[in-house]
């Protein structure tokens, strides 16, 4: 007669099978443990340094569940299996191959499951599998009757303790390389420090051959809530925690971790649809001087409005201030904090610089540069035809305004711009209108006719 009778679905068999290759990372049997109302996948390493746990709700990955019971098993049953003979039955099957033909594909439809057992009766793990092809398989597996070793771990002694989500520790995970043995988890200030190392002992020729160590900080802002003592550094083994991230990760839930001080345990667990993980793990480290400081953080807020203020307010166009306004001085140092500026040229250049940004189409009030002989000829040079680069805050401030330089003329200010307005006005055919004799500051200056280039062929000017 079988003591135990359940259906695992299609979800039920992949959540199963992964459960199995975590749990396989850890030790290469695990123990069964089947009641009225929950179903225990527990295994525990050779050293005794790691403790797993996967409790599945009878309600989602169980179309079918009965638990019979026995005379010597009335509330619950408990057996030893091998992991990898468990794996084997459910790995290769669980999955479409896109290479097949779509009418020969081995996908599991369900699983069902007997646990016979009792006097005269071999003890059996009896799975039988159907196929969505129609085929059905049949595999027994023996098993070792044995009490499971449950560990406790008391919640009330831990005091430190920090939520984070699963695929943020995943992808921390791959930075870290190959060949390390063992992970420090600690906190300094707002951040929480993941530094990974080993302790080979290797030979001085193969001292570059050592792996690589690898720390990463990860911000408190990043962990839902976290309440851990600052400068607590607890060391773990690598090998089981990339075990239960992998898993985690699969299941897409946030891991909590609680422990109290090294040389203690350290929980790691994580709650999803029907499943819930625990695991234990032995540590090793040190603690701090000051074990007062903690780092704290409580749940992320939704309604926080999170986001820089500065791009905001970058957004806003530049209003330049009216040109009699004169610039605000710069605010004197505070007293308290008297500091002589050693680059006055430099502070002068920052506010001209911040001025040039503010009054982007001013005209320059640098000095003209010297006269030349060529600045005074009645050509203009191709540069001053060129199109102006409104990009380039310096050209745009020197060519914002165009105009004629009449710095060599000292009395250059006296001269009326009415006067050029009298000159374009229409004159009448007619009437002739008798021209003053020109000055010689007027004669000095001729409008330009012509471009430099087309008359530099005409060997005008000496090279």
């Amino acid at each position: 007669m079988a003591l135990l009778n359940f259906t695992l679905s299609e979800e039920g068999v992949s959540a199963f099978r992964d459960a199995l290759i975590c749990l396989n990372k850890f030790s290469d049997d695990v123990s069964l443990e089947a009641r009225k109302d929950s179903f225990i996948l527990t295994t525990l390493n050779t050293s005794k340094s790691a403790y797993a746990s996967v409790r599945f709700a009878t309600t989602k990955f169980f179309s079918r569940y009965q638990y019979q019971g026995s005379r010597q098993f009335r509330d619950r049953f408990y057996c030893t299996l091998y992991i990898r003979a468990l794996i084997s039955l459910f790995r290769s099957r669980t999955a479409s191959d896109s290479q097949r033909d779509a009418e020969k594909q081995t996908l599991i439809d369900r699983c069902d499951v007997a646990i016979e057992d009792g006097e005269g009766v071999q003890s059996r793990f009896i799975a039988r599998l159907i196929f969505r092809n129609g085929l059905t398989s049949t595999h027994r597996l023996p098993f070792e009757v044995s009490v499971p070793v449950h560990a406790k771990f008391n919640k009330q002694d831990a005091p430190h303790h920090w939520t984070i989500s699963s695929r943020t520790l995943r992808q921390l995970m791959d930075h870290f390389g190959p060949g390390i043995e063992f992970l420090d988890i600690n906190t300094d200030g707002d951040h929480v420090n993941f530094t990974c190392f080993s302790e080979k002992t290797v030979s001085e020729d193969a001292v570059l051959k050592k792996p690589l160590q690898t720390s990463i900080a990860v911000e408190a802002d990043e962990f839902d809530e976290i309440d851990v003592e600052d400068k607590l550094h607890i060391v773990i083994s690598v090998k089981d925690f990339r075990a239960i991230i992998q898993h985690a990760g699969i299941t897409g839930n946030d891991v909590s971790a609680r422990y109290s001080i090294p040389t203690q345990p350290i929980q790691l667990s994580y709650t999803g649809d029907a499943m819930s993980c625990e695991f234990l793990v032995m540590t090793v480290g040190e603690r701090g001087t000051n074990t007062g400081q903690r780092t704290k953080k409580g749940r992320k807020n939704a309604t926080q409005n999170p986001g820089p203020r500065l791009e905001a307010t970058s957004r806003r166009p530049s209003m330049a201030p009216p040109e009699s306004q004169p610039a605000p001085a710069p605010a004197p140092p505070p007293p308290s904090l008297p500091q002589h500026n050693p680059t006055p040229q430099m502070s002068a250049a920052r506010a001209s610089a911040s001025r040039v940004g503010a009054f982007d189409l001013r005209p320059s009030q640098r000095p003209a540069p010297p006269a030349t002989n060529r600045s005074e000829s009645l050509f203009v040079e191709d540069e001053g035809w060129e199109p102006i680069n409104y990009e380039d805050e310096e050209l745009a401030e020197d060519n914002a305004k165009l105009g004629w330089d009449h710095s060599i003329d000292p009395n250059a200010s006296d001269m009326d711009t009415s006067r050029f307005l009298e000159n374009l006005a229409p004159v009448e055919p007619q009437a002739e209108i008798p021209h003053p004799p020109p000055t010689d500051a007027e004669s000095t200056y001729i409008e330009p006719t012509q471009k430099l280039t087309e008359v530099e062929s005409l060997a005008l000017f000496p090279d």
